[in-house]
């Protein structure tokens, strides 16, 4: 019996309601896929690693960058570019050796694509060797790790090589290139690469997009603008650059390793077959192209989601908020987001009043889970706030953002107190130290003494002075702006 289109469509809308709300936002706080990326630096890479880092499901643990498309070293600048432009300066990037490949014609194309913020070379470290970034991200890391391969298949050969042992922490390898394997760019770029692992007994998935319909077009840049998030933001910000929007005309540009997150996260989609131990996967051909774009827009959109556990979703409508509070609702949500909303509104109610200090600790801890683009419960802090009100209420802040309680054992008070507020925030073996800004927090105490000597300490005039102060901290100050971040 012959479907017709609106049957496909109903059937296909049921599947997406499934995967996405049964898969990608069933999220427990602890993510389900633990990723290394290794990318060449094509303009798909920096589509497909948006994806990933947007995952809600997904931790990125390190990337690498290596030759192919493009040399290393350009390659490094890209990636540090687009990991700057959202926020996740936390997440480690090695820098793999120059090889004897010439590139191909297309780099002068990808070498005038800018991926995200001006990074400078002055401002970021060089000799971050992809070996030693590898080495240092699995050293303690429990879990086995996906290695995702958006280039040649060198640098996870090359870890092998010079350390056997690692293959025991390596799941499986999903790698993008051609099913003809030696006619895939990927592969000649590296060929020994790709017949060394193959030996070596390593799971080997690869993707390949077989659809001459999966292309960079209007419907797709559409559904990316739908998707509001800041990642289908710096996607869609990336395609308006003139050479991209002239290959988009001529209709040039596919869903190449766009594909790859996609198979990771909901494999239903994909045609799978299995020969020589290796994993061949392509999309199902019967599935609408429209579909595939708005999975793509469901996958960039799912980190925003909160991770409630006990709201279905988080409560936002201004009717159910006193009104000082309604009043401020849509415009700070719109400007620094849901989580962080949640994060202060979930502390003033435990803190038992909307604090000054209390709301600077849930700012920061935000911050710190972006920074390293982890969620709740992930992150080792050492705070320098002491025990005593009003300092120590930067604590709670902390607590609550971040999950790291004291009933975890994740945080430690520690017996230095800072006058400005400031802790050390330990991910993976790397640390960073954030603090409020001297300015910041010179601005705050004036703010506090004015309402003593007004209204008198402690009075109840007073404590509507902290509160309305509060609330427009929390309104104004945004939390990409008010901290010193500084690698330990």
């Amino acid at each position: 019996m012959k479907i017709n289109k609106t049957r496909i469509k109903i059937i296909w809308t049921l599947l997406l309601f499934t995967l996405f709300y049964g898969q990608l936002f069933a999220h427990s706080g602890k993510p389900k896929y633990h990723v290394i990326i290794d990318t060449d630096g094509a303009i798909d890479d920096m589509r497909s690693i948006s994806m990933f880092l947007a995952g809600n499901d997904i931790r990125v643990l390190a990337i690498t960058c290596s030759q192919g498309t493009l040399l290393p070293n350009t390659v490094y600048l890209k990636v540090n570019s687009l990991l700057s432009a959202f926020h996740h300066e936390g997440i480690p990037v090695g820098i793999s050796k120059k090889i004897n490949f010439n590139l191909p014609v297309w780099s002068s194309f990808a070498q005038n694509i800018q991926w995200g913020n001006t990074v400078s070379q002055q401002n970021i470290d060089l000799s971050q060797n992809s070996i030693d970034v590898l080495n240092k991200t699995v050293e303690n890391y429990r879990n086995k790790i996906t290695l995702i391969a958006l280039g040649s298949l060198k640098t996870y050969a090359d870890w092998i090589k010079a350390d056997p042992k690692i293959a025991d922490k390596i799941e499986r390898i999903i790698w993008y290139n051609n099913h003809n394997i030696k006619e895939g760019f990927n592969y000649q770029v590296s060929p020994n690469s790709y017949e060394f692992i193959k030996q070596y007994g390593i799971r080997i998935d690869i993707v390949e997009n077989n659809n001459s319909d999966l292309i960079i077009n209007r419907d797709y840049l559409n559904q990316i603008q739908s998707s509001k998030s800041i990642y289908s933001e710096q996607i869609e910000l990336v395609h308006t650059q003139i050479s991209i929007v002239e290959k988009i005309k001529e209709k040039h540009l596919y869903l190449w390793d766009d594909i790859v997150p996609l198979y990771l996260t909901v494999p239903i989609l994909f045609d799978m077959e299995t020969k020589d131990n290796i994993i061949f996967a392509s999309i199902n051909m019967k599935i609408p192209v429209n579909f595939i774009y708005e999975i793509i827009g469901k996958l960039l959109i799912s980190a925003t989601n909160t991770n409630n556990r006990v709201f279905n979703t988080f409560p936002i409508d201004t009717a159910l908020y006193k009104t000082k509070y309604a009043k401020i609702l849509n415009q700070t949500i719109e400007k620094f987001g849901l989580i962080e909303w949640k994060a202060i509104s979930m502390t003033n109610e435990i803190h038992g009043h909307t604090g000054i200090y209390s709301i600077i600790g849930a700012k920061m801890g935000v911050r710190a889970m972006e920074y390293f683009n982890v969620g709740v419960n992930n992150l080792i802090i050492t705070t320098f706030a002491g025990n005593k009100p009003p300092l120590s209420c930067f604590n709670d802040g902390i607590q609550i953002s971040t999950g790291a309680t004291i009933g975890q054992g994740l945080i430690t008070i520690s017996d230095s107190i800072s006058n400005i507020p400031s802790a050390i925030f330990e991910f993976n073996n790397n640390k960073v130290n954030i603090s409020l800004k001297p300015e910041i927090a010179e601005q705050m105490q004036k703010d506090i003494k004015y309402g003593i000597k007004n209204f008198g300490l402690l009075t109840d005039r007073y404590w509507l002075y902290i509160e309305n102060l509060a609330i427009k901290y929390w309104s104004d100050f945004d939390r990409h702006n008010i901290f010193t971040i500084r690698k330990i």
